[in-house]
C-alpha cells in the first residue's frame, strides 16, 4: 500500500474525499476544494499512486489504487471521483457499500475500449514539452491556474503510469458495480457532443436501474467537467449535497 500525499481544504465540518483522474493531482481540485470548504466541509484530496507527490509503485490495478485510498480512513460524508477517481470510488463501494453517505461521480471511467485504443487515445496528452500555455490553448474554457496545474501534474506523472493503469485492469467494466450502489449518487456526464465517458443513454439507463442514482449531463463540458464548466457543476453538486 502506498502512503498518499494529500491536500486539505477547510478545517471542520463534514468530511469529503476528492479523487482525481489519470494524469492529474490533488491540486487540480483547487476550486472544487475551496468551494466545498466554504460550504462547510473538511475536504481531503490525495495524490493517487503514480501521481503528484505520491510514490510510483509497480502495481496500478484498481484494487491497489483503492487500498491506498482506504488507508486514508473512513467516516466520509461524501466521496467525489473524476474519471479513474470514479472507478476507484466504485471499487471501494463494491467492497464497502456504506463507505460514504453519498457519492458524486464526474464522468467516471465505467467502460474502456481495448487497451491499445485507450492508450493511443491518451498518449498525446504526454507530448513533451507540454507547457501551461499549450494546455491552455488546447482548453480555452479552463481557468489559467487549471492549465498550469495540469501541465505540472503531467510532468509529475508519466505516460507509463497511464499505460500501466490501463494494462493492469483488463476487461475494464464497472457498470454492474454502479447499478448496485446503495447510497444516494449523483452521476454527472459530460456533453455528448464533446468527449463524454458517460453518454446520456448510459447515464439515464443506470438511473433507471437504480433509484438512488440521479444522472445529469453538463452542456458545453468535455471530460474535465470541473475545469470546463465549474459553476454549473458546483451548482449541481451543492444542490445534491443539501
Amino acid at each position: 500500500m502506498v502512503d498518499l500525499a494529500v491536500r486539505t481544504y477547510g478545517d471542520n465540518g463534514r468530511k469529503l474525499l476528492l479523487l482525481h483522474g489519470l494524469g492529474s493531482n490533488a491540486l487540480g481540485w483547487w476550486r472544487v476544494g475551496l468551494a466545498l470548504a466554504e460550504a462547510g466541509s473538511y475536504v481531503v484530496a490525495p495524490d493517487l499512486r503514480g501521481h503528484g507527490k505520491s510514490e510510483h509503485p509497480e502495481d496500478f490495478s484498481l484494487a491497489s489504487y483503492a487500498d491506498d485510498v482506504r488507508g486514508l480512513g473512513d467516516d466520509w460524508a461524501v466521496v467525489v471521483g473524476h474519471s479513474i477517481g470514479g472507478s476507484i470510488a466504485l471499487t471501494l463501494f463494491e467492497r464497502e457499500p456504506r463507505f460514504a453517505e453519498r457519492l458524486v461521480l464526474l464522468d467516471p471511467a465505467l467502460i474502456l475500449p481495448s487497451a491499445e485504443v485507450a492508450i493511443d487515445a491518451m498518449m498525446a496528452t504526454y507530448d513533451a514539452p507540454l507547457p501551461a500555455g499549450r494546455v491552455s490553448a488546447d482548453n480555452p474554457t479552463w481557468h489559467p491556474e487549471d492549465a498550469r496545474i495540469k501541465a505540472e501534474a503531467l510532468k509529475q506523472s508519466s505516460a507509463s503510469v497511464t499505460s500501466f493503469t490501463i494494462r493492469h485492469n483488463p476487461d475494464w467494466n464497472l457498470v454492474a458495480e454502479t447499478s448496485r450502489l446503495a447510497v444516494p449518487t449523483l452521476l454527472v456526464g459530460a456533453d455528448p457532443a464533446l468527449v463524454a465517458l458517460v453518454p446520456p443513454q448510459l447515464g439515464s439507463g443506470l438511473a433507471a436501474l437504480n433509484p438512488l442514482i440521479r444522472f445529469v449531463s453538463i452542456p458545453g463540458s468535455s471530460h474535465s467537467i470541473h475545469r470546463d464548466e465549474f459553476v454549473p457543476l458546483m451548482t449541481a453538486i451543492l444542490e445534491f449535497l443539501t
